[in-house]
């Protein structure tokens, strides 16, 4: 790791903490529990990894924390769409059928194409599971801005911090797949300072003071 990496990954400890403690001061939590859970885990795993380098800097332990993230990510997702519709018994049943059908494409592309884990699961499971949030994320901001449903500013800045970093995180994994592991170095950097903004981004959004009870994601003209 370079000196670049790791000053932006100290400084993303310190963003997640930053996250953690508005999301702690302003009763963010309940907005989204899996968030919460997520910005936790998170934190607790890099801490980890930096403390005790030898002993969870391995091949098996990344597997097991990267499937423990994308459950989560996946979690938020669905609990952001849940969260949107449970008012609009019309509109949640529509958003229940589209969650439904991208869950089952999802989980038969991973069932099928998921390799054995390892690092080669990096080519496969994290672009499937990447690419399904971001599914969900998209069709629950899409179902929000048709229905006009009134959503929180924190959950809508979840979901604009996320949909967007996904799409970056898998550019940045099939860059590699082509490029080849030489060019490994530039683009954990790359990857690492879209994660430090996207953090930022959330902790700035969990700090404000002045976000209404309930906002529109967006009107129709």
């Amino acid at each position: 790791m370079t000196e670049l990496q790791l000053v932006v990954a100290h400084a993303a400890k310190l963003a997640l903490l930053a996250l953690i403690a508005g999301i702690v001061w302003r009763g963010r939590a309940r907005l989204c529990w899996s968030f919460a859970l997520y910005a936790v885990v998170t934190l607790t795993g890099n801490v980890i990894v930096s403390l005790w380098p030898s002993r969870f800097l391995t091949p098996s332990f990344w597997v097991v924390k990267q499937g423990v993230y994308d459950v989560l990510k996946m979690a938020i997702a669905l609990e952001l769409a849940f969260r949107a519709f449970a008012a609009f018994p019309g509109a949640a049943r529509t958003a229940r059928a589209v969650v439904l059908a991208l869950l089952t494409l999802s989980t038969l592309v991973l069932a099928f194409l998921t390799l054995v884990s390892s690092y080669r699961t990096l080519w496969v499971w994290q672009p499937s599971v990447a690419t399904a949030a971001l599914w969900l994320l998209a069709a629950t901001a899409l179902m929000v801005v048709w229905y006009q449903v009134p959503v929180h500013d924190f959950q809508r800045a979840i979901m604009l911090g996320l949909a967007p970093y996904l799409l970056v995180f898998v550019a940045l994994l099939g860059l590699l797949e082509r490029r080849g592991w030489g060019a490994w170095q530039p683009i954990a950097t790359l990857g690492t300072i879209a994660y430090l903004a996207l953090v930022v981004f959330w902790a700035w959004a969990a700090w404000r003071v002045d976000l209404p009870a309930a906002a529109p994601l967006a009107r129709a003209a």
